[in-house]
């Protein structure tokens, strides 16, 4: 059976869909089975000689080439919400905590909890684990004890917290790293010489950042490990080590220290960034009104941003969908009027 280009283009938008926006979404595994369907049907299509089973995979082909990628993008768009909706969530659990906290200690927690020698032993997530409903773990940890101690590292592994993991950023099953880290330094709400108080903020914390996400941080959520003010903008400008990033497509969830998650553009300038942690940017109602898109310092927190050529061939996409379903009709027009003639004929 010869390759028809109206098919051949049906093949090539099939494939090329699922790869790209779910691929974009980080969902490679399910856009390479998709493929694989398609490929497979293909196949069927144009080497069995069963005249059922090529209707039955053209059909399909049809679905996965003309159905399937107008369907696709809104299944993606809402999936992609929820998850942007789980994360901003997470966040807000984690405020509520730090808020309970602060309300029973009349402070907020150390970034650090430290030993008799002044070594880190637990991360300030740790600290607010009752508050979290998680007292029972929070009581079963030896707090005299680092968090990798045979006992507590014992007690960590039979646990896997989701309140502090972004469901975007696809964790394994045994996977106890945390996507949210504070910002620790002057001007911030965690100290690296003393506690903080609410009142000790500028406008009860409203514009001084508390948390932030990073994608891939290599982090328990019990070890004490943050970014300090300096780190942050240094993994902002290099792109390397810890750094501030996000994996969903549009924005970035950012915790302040009074309890509000505000979802910020994940395409800012450098030095807005820089005002931001340092609790500077006081209007975060309009921050995205106040970008420049032409800064020279421009910055994508997104954790894995197509290639500038890649958004350039998603403009073909539609065009060669286009292209494929008007030949179709071609196709399904000449057909009729061939059987209109031969039935002509034969009268």
């Amino acid at each position: 059976m010869p390759f028809r280009l109206s098919t051949l283009l049906l093949i090539v938008i099939a494939t090329a869909f699922p790869l790209v926006l779910l691929g974009k979404g980080g969902e490679w595994g399910f856009a390479i089975w998709i493929d694989m369907g398609i490929l497979l049907t293909a196949f069927c299509l144009y080497s069995i000689e069963s005249t059922l089973i090529r209707s039955t995979c053209g059909f399909i082909l049809i679905f996965f080439g003309i159905i399937l990628p107008a369907l696709l993008p809104a299944i993606i768009a809402a999936k992609t919400a929820a998850r942007r909706a789980a994360c901003i969530n997470n966040l807000k659990q984690i405020g509520l905590a730090l808020q309970n906290y602060h309300d029973a200690n009349k402070h907020f927690p150390s970034a650090n909890t430290c030993d008799q020698d002044g070594k880190p032993i637990f991360s300030w997530r740790v600290e607010i684990l009752p508050m979290m409903e998680y007292g029972s773990l929070y009581d079963s940890l030896k707090k005299d004890e680092p968090w990798t101690s045979p006992h507590n590292a014992n007690v960590l592994s039979q646990v896997q917290l989701s309140e502090y993991q972004c469901p975007s950023a696809h964790h394994d099953n045994n996977d106890c790293f945390t996507n949210y880290i504070a910002v620790i330094g002057p001007g911030t709400a965690w100290r690296e010489d003393r506690t903080v108080k609410l009142s000790d903020l500028p406008d009860n914390g409203s514009h001084t950042v508390m948390a932030v996400q990073v994608v891939n941080s290599g982090v328990h959520w019990a070890e004490p490990r943050d970014l300090t003010v300096d780190e942050a903008l240094e993994g902002l400008k290099t792109r390397k080590g810890l750094r501030i990033s996000t994996p969903h497509p549009s924005g970035i969830p950012v915790l302040f220290a009074d309890c509000t998650v505000r979802y910020l553009p994940a395409k800012m300038p450098l030095s807005l960034w820089k005002k931001l942690l340092a609790g500077e940017v006081t209007d975060l109602e309009n921050i995205e009104y106040s970008i420049d898109p032409s800064a020279q310092d421009m910055i994508d927190l997104s954790a894995n941003p197509l290639p500038k050529f890649v958004e350039n061939l998603l403009l073909l996409i539609p065009i060669t969908w286009l292209l494929s379903i008007i030949l179709l009709f071609w196709r399904a027009i000449n057909a009729a009027e061939s059987r209109k003639r031969q039935f002509s004929i034969h009268r």
